[in-house]
């Protein structure tokens, strides 16, 4: 399964620091195994656009820019707090159950 984390879909937008999220993403892959490919959307959420079947895990900040089309994707919205103190339990347990058989 794919999953794209997505900090933020405008330009300047305030997100969460490069080095925590890959910390976070570090934490996801480990816990999820190699049924997931956990990606750092680095270019404002162009990943939205793309047509597979993939769960984004979206910056709650970012929540207001996305439109009508981004909102109609697999979205799970994350805190900076999720971030900054590596929870990562809810996001394991929900993209678990998604990917169930």
């Amino acid at each position: 399964m794919q999953v794209y984390v997505v900090t933020s879909v405008v330009a300047g937008q305030e997100t969460v620091t490069t080095k925590e999220i890959q910390e976070f993403i570090s934490a996801l892959s480990e816990q999820l195994g190699t049924d997931y490919t956990v990606t750092l959307d680095t270019d404002y959420g162009k990943t939205l656009a793309k047509t597979d079947e993939a769960v984004y895990l979206v910056y709650f900040g970012s929540q207001a820019n996305l439109s009508t089309a981004q909102r109609q994707k697999m979205i799970i919205y994350y805190s900076a707090e999720d971030v900054e103190n590596c929870q990562v339990g809810r996001f394991v347990d929900m993209l678990k159950q998604l990917n169930q058989k």
